[in-house]
């Protein structure tokens, strides 16, 4: 009975959101009578980021009389569950914003649409943005997502714990085991850890999976059936993960590594860009250096925040344009975005651009600049939505934390993973 109540709980609440979001229907929009043309954006954005973005819809909404934007943001698992109720339907968003390992599911259930004829309507060229960045949001071939940003991952250092064990920011930048574990030794103090490992925390995932690249390993086979990371290359990049902890320069279980950066218990956090202004806020002297390229080739995770159309057959060519003109503006202003939020622009003029380096956040980016040419996305399959970082019951992950817990050994857990990736590949 009480599973009963909640469904019929959710299925109103949806009912009601649906209606209240409901500024899709063409009805009452026509510029012709004068009135603005609706347009919805969704999106799973929460705290600064949710703000920042909802600052920017501001921002467009007051420059232009034409059109009006309604951005509704909620948890990311949210917003998917009341977008696959609200598919192509009058209900529905406008303009989403997913992550590049959303894009292969929801293309391959027609529920957003391909945008390489928008994006040479408007004029978005692939040629201001990386390869990676670029390809990185395709679906066999096909644009699927307009990157507003990428985040890949970086060391954010305590200035003053370096200085303390005679270390500059330069002595971070490490190139091999050897030199990574040397800077451990010099940090690691009986009152502080040299580095932050989360026990059940998605990064402890993303950290092994730029290993991975490094070491020349991959994640599936080529045509995305099979996994492959259940390799040597794989247990090696584990291996090094788990003997952080085993060496002592990360703490055994650490449930919260920011905290414990913030507060001085650990010398360096791995981190994304979106940290930036937190630990600008804080106070503390530090700078921020490439993730450690220590297993081989040059390689990190990486993601993005990307723009993609949701289908709706019945949109009008005036909601098209209208598409089309705020889907332009979120790009061509994307400083705006990234210098609130810490993202780092996808697009090379806005990274460029004079107003973007004279940011105060800009020394703290480019770190993360630097690794634009070798970020690595998660496979753009469908399965990822299952068994990547972002999914908290991914079996990949779940094995991470394992081995990293002291609690199997790699060979055994990747292979137990694979068996699932396996799995779910196949349904």
């Amino acid at each position: 009975m009480k599973k009963l109540v909640s469904v019929l709980l959710s299925a109103m609440l949806l009912t009601s959101m649906l209606a209240a979001c409901s500024s899709s229907s063409d009805e009452g929009t026509s510029q012709d009578s004068g009135e603005k043309t609706q347009l919805t954006f969704w999106a799973g954005l929460t705290g600064d980021d949710q703000q920042a973005m909802s600052d920017m819809v501001d921002t467009f909404n007051s420059e232009q009389d034409e059109i009006e934007v309604d951005f509704y943001s909620v948890t990311w698992g949210e917003i998917f569950t009341r977008f696959s109720a609200a598919s192509n339907t009058e209900n529905g968003p406008d303009v989403m914003l997913m992550h590049p390992t959303d894009l292969p599911s929801y293309a391959s259930r027609d529920m957003i649409i391909p945008l390489n004829d928008l994006a040479d309507t408007v004029g978005i060229s692939g040629d201001d943005y990386s390869d990676v960045i670029w390809e990185g949001n395709q679906v066999d071939g096909e644009q699927y997502g307009i990157p507003l940003d990428y985040h890949c991952m970086s060391m954010f250092i305590n200035m003053d714990a370096f200085e303390t064990a005679g270390l500059t920011a330069e002595d971070a930048r490490v190139t091999s085991v050897e030199e990574f574990d040397a800077l451990c030794e010099k940090l690691t103090t009986d009152d502080q850890y040299a580095v932050g490992l989360g026990s059940n925390y998605a990064h402890t995932y993303r950290y092994w999976y730029g290993l991975l690249s490094q070491a020349g390993g991959s994640f599936l086979n080529d045509d995305m059936t099979a996994a492959t990371f259940n390799s040597a290359e794989g247990a090696e990049a584990l291996d090094f993960l788990a003997s952080w902890v085993e060496n002592g320069y990360a703490p055994e279980a650490e449930a919260d590594i920011d905290a414990d950066w913030l507060g001085g218990t650990i010398a360096m956090v791995i981190e994304g860009p979106w940290f930036i202004p937190t630990a600008m806020e804080s106070g503390m002297n530090f700078a921020t250096v490439e993730f450690p390229q220590v297993l081989g080739e040059n390689a990190v995770w990486g993601s993005s925040h990307t723009i993609t159309v949701p289908r709706y057959d019945g949109r009008s060519e005036e909601k098209t344009a209208a598409t089309e003109t705020f889907i332009k503006w979120l790009v061509d202003n994307s400083f705006n975005w990234s210098a609130q939020s810490g993202q780092i622009p996808a697009n090379q003029q806005i990274r460029e651009s004079e107003d973007y380096m004279s940011l105060d956040l800009y020394p703290y980016a480019e770190a993360f600049m630097n690794q634009a040419d070798y970020v690595v996305y998660e496979p753009l399959c469908p399965g990822t939505s299952e068994f990547g970082a972002d999914n908290e019951l991914s079996p990949v992950a779940n094995a991470v934390y394992s081995v990293v817990g002291g609690e199997s050994d790699s060979e055994t857990a990747l292979e137990d993973a694979a068996a699932s990736v396996d799995s779910i590949l196949e349904e």
